[in-house]
């Protein structure tokens, strides 16, 4: 949850906090860029249920993501979901963004067919964003999956996020490894990489190759 003393908003994961000084600062929108195969939704999980949370599911029912958090292994305390799709948040991002509770993440997942409405209105939709974050001492974090062709205002999406979070798998020696790397942020240092864990909850630990 927030840590008013320093401004910062926990991720949910003990070592990514420590490794952010404390946590994600409050205001800040998140970019979390994997593959659509790769394992990036615990990490929205564990943000979500360490904080007061409203979770805009653009492609799961509501009751699909409540019952995967749990099902993960988090308690998902005050989650708010809500199913949408990109148009109707495109055509009036204030109704979907307004009333945020002070130090709370907004989470959308993912921003696919936010990214592919028109450029001006998606504009709109990522200004809204950052002035109800900032309003609101809250954290914004995008879930961004890859795909082939690039989606088409995911370069707008990046430069308009202050932090990055990169997440890359690679089998070695026959064993599947996921990592992470903030690879951006904005007022402070480009941390990585660190493997990640799912075995309970999440957990990272530096990389050491």
């Amino acid at each position: 949850m927030a840590d008013h003393a320093s401004g910062r908003l926990s991720t949910g994961v003990a070592g990514l906090d420590g490794a952010l000084d404390g946590g994600v600062p409050a205001g800040s929108l998140v970019a979390l860029s994997a593959a659509p195969r790769a394992q990036s939704e615990p990490l929205l999980y564990a943000m979500a249920a360490a904080n007061p949370s409203r979770y805009l599911s653009t492609l799961r029912p509501e009751s699909a993501v409540r019952d995967t958090v749990v099902a993960t292994g988090y308690e998902p305390g005050e989650l708010d979901v809500r199913g949408v799709d990109g148009e109707s948040v495109l055509a009036d991002p204030k109704t979907h963004l307004s009333g945020l509770d002070p130090g709370s993440v907004l989470v959308v997942d993912p921003t696919t067919e936010l990214e592919q409405g028109e450029r001006e209105r998606y504009r709109e939709f990522l200004d809204t964003c950052k002035h109800a974050l900032r309003m609101t001492d809250s954290v914004g974090l995008l879930h961004c999956h890859e795909n082939t062709p690039s989606v088409l205002r995911r370069d707008m999406t990046l430069a308009r996020a202050d932090l990055v979070w990169d997440v890359r798998t690679a089998v070695r020696e026959g064993t599947l490894r996921t990592c992470l790397g903030v690879t951006k942020f904005r007022g402070g240092q480009p941390t990585g990489m660190f493997d990640l864990s799912f075995a309970d909850g999440v957990t990272v630990t530096p990389r050491t190759e």
